[in-house]
């Protein structure tokens, strides 16, 4: 994939205001200004050298980059919508690559994750859908395949590999006669080497060899007699329990090709499915030349250890299946096998190491028809052997108990597979006989999705900013977290990611970024500013003060940081610090109620209510329609014992429709004190649609009822209260709600 030079470019997006004071209603305060703050957002608009490492061949790898290259284009004609559009076509087939990557090697819970990733932005691609579902089909996981694969066929029926994959996928389960239907519509639609190949391999399932061979023939007219036509003839007759057919066929594809890639080991894997023992020098000879060609080759060198050891050849059969084991450690059968190797010679501590080995790489205890039975029963009398008898036993019942669910695989199972001790370790070149996941092809799975991941996160990040530009603010913020989940360095995300987040007034979410790129942008003031107010505005008051500390202290510090440190100071416990700085902004702005009503607040914490009552009133003067000042300064007469004061208060606020049920419970309580008990009923009533699940608001409701002489429903209302009690544990102090 070409690789173009980073270029880093900043679009500003808009202005991004905040409305604190609207924001902190719900906290019981506000602010008295608007913050505006400019801001760019950072674009990756190539593939930069940072995806240079394992690059795709040329063929496989031109599809995404032409994807990429249009995404460029448009971003820098300013198209930014098309532009996105290409980014996220990149990043679907992207994760469509890489999730097919994953499940060839068996790795089906990260394809699965990848799969979805990449439906969530395209959950109508056909193709997506079928790739998901064949990746399915290899994991057994039918249920899943199925309803992707018979989703795709009903939305589009002449698509020829949706037939095919449900074909396959129905054949797996069983269901023979509609698989063969399918098969046969695949190719009908589209008679090419895939569907035709599909078809064949099922007649060979279905026993119908004759079927299979025809189609066989046809393609061989059509393709021409070439080695790789033939392998894969071999590959459905050996794997569908024909091995002497398979044998003709890997014969034919050696005289095509004397070296080509897994022929030679098939053919010795045949002879082993075909006659077994009898045949074992023609297999070992296979499986040698195979080595001649490949020396690291884990399923020859496997192989020729299985052999061995069914012969007795003890040193041959340790260094072959050593091989095999340091070629692929997470191959249960190579340790089952050296297990038993060291059991018959007597080499106990090397023989538990090995079958422990085994059991814990056994991820399917019917893997091999339970052959994991047989490393619990060799572990048993190893550990019996060695006095640890508990252990031992405790193996034993666990071989009998697998045993027993061994024994009806065990009957009835193909010739083909059971010719010699052998059979239950031979698979074809193409085959997926071990449980666990090859490491080297791990490896090089993890290095693709290394290089790919990088531009991924490009991607992502630049469909962020196409919605930051949109305003839409929460799109962008989850395209920057896809982002990181794939690339946490890449430059500039922290700086878009808390950006957009601040402007979205997404505070909690604008937290995490912001407070990563100060990391490494510590004079970076704007930002500064946005970390803090944000800690402020999710009540983090005490990470709020640290951050705005510096920036609220200085001598030309910003009203608004003055404010929210101030207030972060009080609700930190600091409250006699807060409340000098509110003085100071007071004094600076006398006019200013908000400025009033947050001082006479503090006081009230300090339990000064007369000086509350003060800054209150004064906030009222120059506001009185400051319904959140009129509330505290009720609730504050309450405790200087100005009860008139308080309830004429608080009724001015409930002719107003306020939406705190507080005021209606204080309101009823006072109204029930001067014995109103008809209009404290209307007030608590009231109280409980606001606030259905507070105790204390039932309780005096009941108690309402009951001056009113209505004790049925003060029983009720004791009921409720008795009922949210039981569910909460304990009453609240106040049915207020911030």
């Amino acid at each position: 994939m070409k690789v173009a030079a980073n270029a880093h470019v900043r679009y500003v997006f808009g202005s991004m205001k905040i409305g604190v004071r609207a924001a902190l209603q719900t906290l019981r305060r506000s602010l008295a200004a608007y913050v505006f703050i400019l801001f760019a957002m950072v674009v990756i608009p190539t593939f930069a050298t940072r995806a240079q490492g394992a690059q795709s061949t040329a063929s496989s790898s031109a599809p995404l980059q032409s994807y990429f290259d249009a995404a460029q284009s448009f971003q820098q004609s300013g198209d930014y919508a098309q532009a996105a559009l290409q980014f996220q076509l990149f990043i679907v087939n992207a994760l469509d690559r890489l999730a097919i990557t994953r499940s060839s090697i068996g790795d089906y819970t990260r394809a699965s994750a990848l799969f979805n990733e990449a439906l969530a932005i395209a959950p109508n691609n056909r193709n997506l859908q079928l790739d998901d579902a064949e990746a399915a089909l290899a994991a057994k996981d039918l249920p899943r395949a199925r309803s992707l694969a018979q989703g795709v066929v009903s939305a589009d029926p002449a698509n020829a590999a949706a037939h095919r994959t449900l074909g396959r996928i129905l054949l797996q389960a069983g269901e023979n006669d509609a698989a063969q239907a399918e098969l046969e519509k695949a190719v009908a639609i589209d008679p090419d080497f895939t569907n035709g190949y599909a078809l064949a391999a099922a007649y060979l399932k279905l026993r119908q060899k004759e079927k299979a061979a025809t189609i066989f023939d046809e393609m061989e007219q059509s393709l021409g007699d070439k080695a790789a036509l033939h392998m894969e003839f071999g590959l459905a007759y050996g794997n569908a329990g024909f091995p002497e057919d398979a044998i003709q066929e890997f014969q034919r594809t050696i005289a095509e090709d004397a070296k080509f890639p897994g022929a030679h080991y098939s053919l010795g894997a045949s002879y082993l499915l075909s006659i077994g023992e009898i045949d074992y020098p023609q297999a070992i000879t296979e499986f040698q030349k195979e080595l001649e060609i490949s020396p690291n080759d884990f399923l020859s060198h496997a192989q020729l250890g299985y052999i061995a050891l069914s012969q007795h050849r003890v040193r041959d059969a340790e260094n072959e299946l050593a091989r095999a084991a340091q070629l692929n450690p997470t191959d249960p059968d190579v340790f089952m096998s050296l297990g038993q190797l060291y059991v018959e010679t007597m080499r106990g501590a090397d023989a538990e190491t090995a079958l422990r080995k085994s059991i814990s790489l056994t991820s399917d205890v019917a893997h091999n028809h339970y052959q994991v039975q047989r490393a619990h029963y060799l572990l048993a009398r190893v550990l019996l052997q060695t006095n640890r008898v508990d252990e031992g036993k405790s193996e034993m019942q666990i071989s009998q108990q697998l045993l027993s669910l061994s024994a009806p695989q065990t009957q009835g199972r193909a010739h083909s597979m059971s010719g010699n001790d052998l059979g239950e370790n031979v698979q074809l070149s193409n085959g997926k006989g071990t449980a666990q996941i090859d490491p080297g092809a791990l490896s090089a799975a993890e290095a693709q999705e290394k290089q790919l991941g990088a531009a991924i996160a490009d991607s992502y990040n630049n469909i962020g900013v196409t919605a930051a530009r949109n305003s839409d603010y929460a799109s962008a913020c989850d395209s920057f977290e896809k982002a990181a989940a794939w690339n946490p360095s890449l430059e500039g995300l922290d700086f878009n990611w808390g950006r957009a987040a601040y402007a979205g007034h997404l505070y909690a979410r604008a937290i995490a970024p912001l407070s990563r790129y100060l990391q490494t942008h510590l004079n970076d003031m704007s930002m500064r500013s946005a970390l803090g107010l944000s800690l402020f505005l999710v009540q983090n008051y005490g990470a709020a003060v640290k951050v705005l500390e510096s920036l609220a202290t200085s001598g030309d510090a910003n009203p608004t940081l003055a404010f929210a440190y101030a207030e972060s100071l009080v609700e930190a416990g600091q409250v006699d610090s807060g409340i000098a700085r509110l003085k100071l902004l007071e004094a600076s702005d006398p006019q200013d109620a908000s400025y009033h009503r947050a001082v006479g607040e503090a006081q009230v914490r300090r339990r000064d209510f007369t000086a509350a009552a003060g800054e209150l009133q004064a906030a009222l003067k120059i506001d009185e329609k400051d319904t959140e000042a009129k509330y505290y300064l009720a609730t504050t007469f309450i405790q200087l014992r100005q009860t008139k004061d308080a309830q004429d208060l608080l009724q001015e606020l409930a002719q107003a429709r306020s939406k705190n049920p507080d005021v209606y419970y204080r309101l009823g309580k006072l109204q029930l004190e001067n014995a109103d008990a008809k209009s404290a009923i209307a007030s608590l009533q009231q109280a409980v649609a606001l606030s259905p699940g507070s105790e204390l608001i039932h309780l005096a409701l009941a108690a309402a009822y009951r001056q009113d002489a209505r004790p049925e429903d003060a029983d009720r209302e004791m009921k409720q209260a008795e009922g949210i009690r039981n569910s909460h544990g304990s009453a609240m102090e106040s049915p207020h709600k911030d």
